[in-house]
Parts: structure tokens; C-alpha cells; sequence
């Protein structure tokens, strides 16, 4: 199927989509360490004439719960010319009923896609706010720029300098620092998954053994990140102790294209002791790095209980979503008995294909 990809590029191209390189494309199964022998990459719909019409990706990841390793798979990048949309449903048709997976995880789910997910009997995650984000605007002159080309607003940039004004007020009322790391703790940026990612992997899922837990290997995390680290669209946040990994957030670049907002996302948060204070004064850092960047959005999806608690405070914004992002569905009966308990539920957008 990989000599599909110069179709499969110029349909999603066709459709506002942003094809990933031939390279980038098929990192995201040769590469991959969750991915078994003989797994099928995705589907293509093709008319008479053998042209494609349609593809849905298939990616698969690692999950452990409660000892047993799992694997999930994660569909990605859907699109269906226009005269052929009745072939989404034996499309998504196809991902749901794929035999070799023990879970399906998708964690990018969009308005017109929830009824489809609903219709194959997947469940929505018990945990976390995946209908609505918190963020910060880090440059409100562009920010302002922004939100008057989408309000249809005349002349955006003239109007950006009284609209962010009116921004940098609200925020200056509403935005509290974040609190420092602690006496004893660093805080730094790395630019790879280094050694200490190892020990940390190894504690963490000691330490989460009744949870249900994306695979953070070192391996996995370079794998999933790499092309983005290769081009500093990603940064990895770290708090560490006498050298000691205690906790580590990624953020990525997810820019809005269709306005040309530029954004970035916490995508991953993991902290051994599960604080959340740690993501504190990594995020102290993001806002930093965002501002002399001249990025103009850092957002948060989906946080949990604890990590809203830390943003209650300190994040001055919030905007609900068209729909609820993270769906999953087990396929024995057992796994989805379990997995309907939110206590063992610590999600992220890094789980299925979030920060794919």
C-alpha cells in the first residue's frame, strides 16, 4: 500500500488536508515499535477507473493494563472525495472490525465522525475534559489578527491592535503566575528521549500497573516524536531531582492552517507520583518559549481532574469543542468491563493519534 502514497497525498491535499512526506507517512508503521508482522496500514476506496477515492490509516500503538499487553490500533487521516461519501461507513467499517487488534483508540474524533463512532458501539473516555480546552494567548497582537479573520471582521490587522489590547487586559486580570518548581527540583528542556526515559518507563509502569497505559518506552517516545523534535516543532519539558526524571511534558506545534494560527499543545504529561504541581513549571517554560516564538496560542485538551485543578488558577481561557475528541472501544467483553471504571483511567492526547 505504500505505493499509494502519491494518491493518497493529492486526495487529502484536495481536501484542505496536510499530506505528511513519503517519508513521515511510512515512519508511522516501519518504524514503529508496536507495529506486528503483517499489519494492515489502512484502506483505500478506488472508482472504475482504479483511482482512489477514498483512504482511512491504520496505526497501531502498545497499551498495557493491569499486566497484559495490549495492542490498540488508531485510525488516521479519513477522507473521502466528495461524490463518493457513502464509502465512509465500509471504510470505518473495515478499522472497526479488524481482528487483531484488543482495542480501538481514537483520541481526535470529530463532529461528523461521533455518530459513526456511536453507531460501532465505542464508548466515550470516562475521564477528562475532551469537549472543551483551557489556553493562554501568548502574542495577542496575532492572536487578535486571528480571531477577526474568523469573525469575518474588515481590515484584521488594523483591528488587531485595539482587539488585543482589550486582551492583554483580560488577561492581566485574569492570569496569575505559575508557581516555580520546588527547592531541589530542575526544571529543563531536552531535545531527545535520553537514558533516563528508560528508568523512568520502568518505574512508571510499576508505579501505574492498574491503569491503562500507553507504551512511553524510550523507543516509542523517539519513534512517535521524531520528526518533530528533527524539526523543533516538539520540545520535551522535564523536572528532574540530583539528575533523577520525575516528571516530563511534550508540547508540540498544532497550527489552526485554515487561519494560520499558530499554536501548540501540551500533548503528553507524566509525572511518577502523579502530582500534577510538576506540570506547574513546565508550563511556566512553554509560555515563555511560545511568547519570544511569537506562537500565539499554548492549549490544553482534555485534562483530568488534578491537572484542572493546577489550571483553575492560572489559565485565563477556555473555549468548549465542536465534539468529544477521545473515543475507544475493547473488543472482548471482559477488557470492556474493566475499562468502564474510571479509576483506572489516566488519559492523554497522546494516546491513539492525537500527536500523530
Amino acid at each position: 500500500m505504500f505505493a499509494d502514497y502519491p494518491s493518497i497525498a493529492s486526495l487529502e491535499s484536495r481536501y484542505g488536508l496536510l499530506p505528511k512526506s513519503y517519508e513521515e507517512w511510512t515512519h508511522l508503521w516501519t518504524d514503529n515499535p508496536a507495529c506486528p508482522p503483517g499489519w494492515n496500514i489502512g484502506w483505500v476506496v478506488e472508482n472504475a477507473d482504479k483511482n482512489i477515492v477514498g483512504y482511512l490509516g491504520n496505526v497501531p500503538s502498545a497499551f498495557e493494563f493491569q499486566g497484559r499487553k495490549l495492542i490498540a490500533a488508531s485510525g488516521r487521516g479519513l477522507v473521502v472525495d466528495e461524490q463518493y461519501r457513502s464509502y465512509s461507513f465500509p471504510l470505518f467499517s473495515r478499522f472497526f472490525n479488524q481482528s487483531n487488534v484488543d482495542l480501538i483508540v481514537n483520541t481526535t474524533v470529530n463532529l461528523n465522525a461521533v455518530k459513526l463512532h456511536e453507531l460501532f458501539h465505542c464508548e466515550r473516555a470516562p475521564v477528562g475534559a475532551w469537549n472543551r480546552s483551557v489556553f493562554w494567548i501568548t502574542h495577542n497582537r496575532g492572536f487578535a489578527a486571528k480571531l477577526a479573520k474568523t469573525k469575518n471582521l474588515p481590515l484584521p490587522n488594523l483591528l488587531s491592535y485595539p482587539i488585543s489590547a482589550v486582551l492583554a487586559a483580560k488577561d492581566k486580570l485574569r492570569r496569575k503566575p505559575l508557581a516555580p518548581a520546588d527547592k531541589g527540583l530542575e526544571a529543563t528542556v531536552a531535545t531527545a528521549f535520553d537514558a533516563r526515559f528508560d528508568a523512568f518507563w520502568e518505574e512508571l509502569r510499576e508505579r501505574h500497573a492498574g491503569f491503562l497505559l500507553a507504551s512511553r518506552s524510550r523507543a516509542t517516545l523517539n519513534w512517535h516524536f521524531k520528526f518533530a523534535l528533527e524539526s523543533k516543532r516538539a520540545w520535551v519539558a522535564t523536572v528532574s531531582q540530583d539528575n533523577a526524571l520525575l516528571a516530563y511534558a511534550v508540547f508540540l506545534r498544532q497550527d489552526n492552517h485554515e487561519v494560520g494560527l499558530k499554536r501548540v499543545r501540551l500533548v503528553d504529561f507524566r509525572a511518577l507520583n502523579d502530582d500534577p504541581d510538576l506540570l506547574a513549571p513546565m508550563l511556566t517554560g512553554a509560555l515563555r518559549r511560545c511568547h519570544q516564538q511569537e506562537i500565539e496560542m499554548l492549549e490544553v485538551i482534555g485534562a483530568s481532574p488534578e491537572i484542572q485543578r493546577v489550571l483553575a488558577g492560572f489559565a485565563p481561557h477556555q473555549r468548549d469543542l465542536p465534539a468529544w475528541l477521545y473515543f475507544y472501544k475493547a473488543k472482548d467483553k471482559q477488557l470492556a468491563e474493566r475499562l468502564k471504571d474510571p479509576g483506572v483511567w489516566n488519559p492523554s492526547p497522546f494516546d491513539g493519534d492525537g500527536a500523530l
